[in-house]
């Protein structure tokens, strides 16, 4: 594939996450004291108590343009089949020249890896207080791109070595891992 034609590709698969217009949460919660540690929580439709939980992660490099906003049309799709939704934002990099300096262009180490440790450690708290009809025994965790990888990361934090500051010590109160 030459260059020009993986840049068109590109162009059409941002254009096309970025189609759907973002859908406002039903409500958001802190886990933490950074502006980036908060977690939308989308309602289940229809006034369902006791159902599963799907837990976001959002992809996008861990660059600062991709942040929850670009999921939360799949994060209101879920609610409206019933799931109640946990869209988790992380501390990502900067994207713009002039940010440069003043944190990575992508990714930020240990920094990601802290919130969303953070994030599901305070998840069955928020629920709680944010999504009473949530069943917080069914928790499921799915992530598109960087967020699959980060979701994959925090079913597995039990297996982390010895002496790891997000070290569990055994596996995570979840259903599955998408």
């Amino acid at each position: 594939m030459s260059d020009s034609a993986a840049r068109e590709r590109d162009a059409a698969e941002t254009e096309s996450a970025f189609s759907h217009p973002a859908v406002a949460p039903d409500a958001s919660a802190a886990y933490g004291s950074h502006p980036d540690q908060v977690i939308d929580f989308y309602a289940p439709r229809g006034g369902r108590t006791g159902v599963p939980v799907v837990v976001v992660l959002h992809g996008g490099a861990w660059r600062a343009p991709y942040d929850r906003a670009h999921v939360s049309p799949f994060a209101d799709f879920l609610a409206r089949h019933g799931f109640a939704v946990a869209s988790v934002e992380y501390r990502r990099g900067s994207e713009l020249p002039q940010q440069r300096g003043t944190g990575p262009v992508a990714g930020r180490w240990p920094e990601t890896f802290d919130d969303v440790a953070a994030a599901m450690d305070a998840l069955p708290e928020l629920l709680a207080r944010e999504l009473p009809a949530a069943d917080v025994r069914r928790i499921v965790v799915t992530g598109h791109s960087a967020g699959g990888q980060l979701a994959l990361w925090a079913a597995a934090r039990h297996v982390l070595p010895e002496g790891s500051p997000w070290r569990l010590p055994r596996p995570p109160a979840l259903r599955g891992v998408v």
